[in-house]
């Protein structure tokens, strides 16, 4: 070794060492489908679960208000005999039974619109080469 080595080594010895920052770009150029339809299935049965909560708990709230008797009183006044049917819509079973039809529906279109997502994204990142993503170590 030369003095010359012998320098530099005492020198990165006696300077502090600083971490190594290490930078990674990645393209996401693919999504699965199977992935992207479990995981919009997912959200959706939140989304859905949530949404029939709201529905019944609304009612509930509406109903120990008094705004629901009232309604009904309402509409028995406008329509008279002919108002039963209607009235019949604002019971609680039956507002269970459409927040419950609301519910599947959504959970099944947002399932859908999830995996068409997926779709739409792997044909435009097939164009594009995809979205560009940076990771930094530190």
């Amino acid at each position: 070794m030369t003095d010359e080595t012998r320098t530099r080594e005492a020198r990165r010895a006696e300077a502090p060492s600083q971490p190594v920052v290490k930078q990674v770009r990645l393209n996401l150029v693919y999504i699965d489908l199977w992935s992207a339809v479990k995981v919009s299935s997912l959200v959706a049965t939140a989304v859905s679960i949530s949404v029939f909560l709201s529905v019944i708990l609304t009612w509930l709230l509406l109903s120990a208000v008094g705004v629901v008797s009232a309604l009904e009183g309402v509409i028995g006044d406008i329509l008279g005999e002919g108002g039963g049917a209607l009235l019949a819509l604002l019971d609680f079973g039956q507002v269970a039974l459409l927040g419950f039809v609301g519910a599947l529906i959504n959970l099944v279109s947002l399932t859908v619109l999830g995996s068409l997502g997926a779709l739409l994204y792997n044909l435009i990142a097939r164009l594009t080469g995809g979205l560009g993503v940076g990771f930094t170590n530190t």
